[in-house]
């Protein structure tokens, strides 16, 4: 049996198909990056051709024309350029031409709200436990639900009926057939489409129409209810408007 065992080769994809996160695969993976840097020190860099095919698997860059840059990302969140990778940054886009936010004035709006929403990108997921989230029914959340499909992305998707509308607007429209988003949840969202998980409230609150007519007060009404955070999102909106103008 363990000779049989021996002659089986071990394939990287066979060890993600059932990664969870737990603490001896994460244990596990660590050991086999450093067999992997000592023998290839920049297989990990992140101009190496393997990394590239990793990020773009779902969406080719070239698919994706970037209306908003990682620079202008950068100065507007106060944030370094390298904490922006191309998944990030090609979702942003892949949002901007799917819900049609392509004009300035969308886009400016885009950059500023999102930007407060998640305090310059650094909390891509709701930072509360989530359990206060479980049985309700107007999520579609059963008594475990509330973690799993707690707020996450650039505008909090939230609830496992919310997940599953974006589940099947990117299978219809996309023709990506992304059962993660099910299965794992917020973790997954957050870190895979965390801009393009907003596109079906955006559609159906046209949040991008009143993002064209350039008012801050009345996209934040749409998006949060009332006025909270004027402040912060009109500090935003002062830098996206200094650094997008075409």
């Amino acid at each position: 049996m363990i000779l049989a065992m021996e002659k089986t080769p071990i394939r990287l994809t066979d060890l993600f198909r059932y990664y969870k996160a737990l603490p001896h695969q994460i244990a596990a993976l660590g050991e086999l990056e450093q067999q992997i840097l000592h023998f290839c020190p920049d297989c990990f860099d992140r101009n190496q051709e393997w990394y590239s095919t990793w990020c773009h698997a779902v969406e080719p860059p070239s698919a994706v024309d970037w209306l908003i840059s990682r620079y202008q990302v950068s100065k507007v969140s106060g944030h370094n350029e390298a904490l922006f990778d191309d998944v990030f940054m090609n979702d942003l886009n892949m949002l901007v031409h799917s819900a049609k936010m392509t004009s300035v004035n969308q886009r400016i709006m885009l950059l500023a709200q999102t930007c407060h929403e998640t305090g310059g990108f650094r909390w891509m997921k709701e930072l509360a436990d989530g359990t206060d989230y479980n049985n309700r029914a107007d999520l579609g959340n059963g008594p475990n639900d509330g973690p799993k499909f707690k707020g996450a992305g650039a505008i909090m998707l939230t609830g496992r009926y919310n997940y599953q509308r974006f589940y099947q607007w990117l299978k219809s429209t996309k023709g990506i057939d992304d059962s993660k988003i099910m299965e794992i949840g917020c973790d997954y969202v957050a870190d895979t489409y965390p801009f393009t998980s907003a596109i079906c409230w955006i559609e159906e609150n046209k949040w991008a129409a009143a993002c064209d007519r350039g008012s801050i007060y009345e996209t934040t009404r749409i998006l949060n209810g009332g006025y909270n955070g004027m402040n912060d999102r009109l500090k935003y909106h002062k830098l996206a408007c200094q650094y997008i103008k075409e």
